[in-house]
């Protein structure tokens, strides 16, 4: 079986994260001191894996994660940034409270925020869908898997919490973790072109 492991991580915390607002792809947070020491735990975390390139999205929070996770595994080759990757748009909601939120969208914000196949189609105003980020995640991820087809070396991605959602929503995934730093293995397997879950 010719297969490539894809380990799809989530940034460190940022100044937003704590203050619990919105940062979508508008919002550009850099990472708190606690943040920087998250990346660089997760960086020694996967340090058995043989990770030898990693993609983030354009977000400065993911780009400051993705350098400390190649620093701490002397990985040679530079980040390479995909803007597919980057967080969903949440509109109007951006650098808002997630109290402002749930007063003004009441009514979706829960299925936004844990969708399934009937409802991510949902979005906040002037903002994107988890259906409409999954389709780019997932053009992400196949640009991934065919740039690396012949080598076959495991990669890392950096991106968000809610495109990772949008992932876990259109694969069908559960048990996924979207605190910061977690981890998302992914298999692809090239003979069945599809993607598999791997629960470490």
């Amino acid at each position: 079986m010719r297969k490539i492991d894809i380990y799809v991580f989530r940034h460190g915390q940022t100044f937003m994260n704590v203050e619990q607002k919105w940062q979508g792809s508008g919002v550009d947070s850099l990472l708190t001191e606690v943040g920087k020491e998250q990346a660089r735990d997760l960086g020694k975390r996967v340090k058995n894996k043989g990770i030898y390139k990693i993609y983030c999205s354009p977000l400065l929070r993911a780009v400051q994660t993705a350098n400390i996770v190649a620093e701490e595994n002397s990985i040679a080759s530079p980040v390479i940034i995909l803007k597919y990757l980057r967080e969903c748009s949440f509109g109007d909601m951006e650098g808002k409270s997630i109290e402002e939120t749930k007063r003004d969208y009441a009514s979706i914000v829960e299925d936004f925020m844990c969708p399934t196949l009937e409802t991510w189609d949902l979005k906040f105003s002037n903002g994107e869908s988890k259906k409409e980020a999954f389709e780019r995640m997932k053009k992400a991820l196949t640009y991934i898997v065919l740039q690396n087809k012949y080598t076959l070396y495991p990669v890392g991605v950096v991106c968000h919490a809610g495109i990772i959602n949008a992932l876990a929503c259109g694969f069908g995934l559960s048990d996924v973790s979207y605190e910061n730093c977690s981890i998302l293995h992914l298999v692809y397997d090239y003979d069945e072109r599809k993607f598999i879950h791997v629960k470490d």
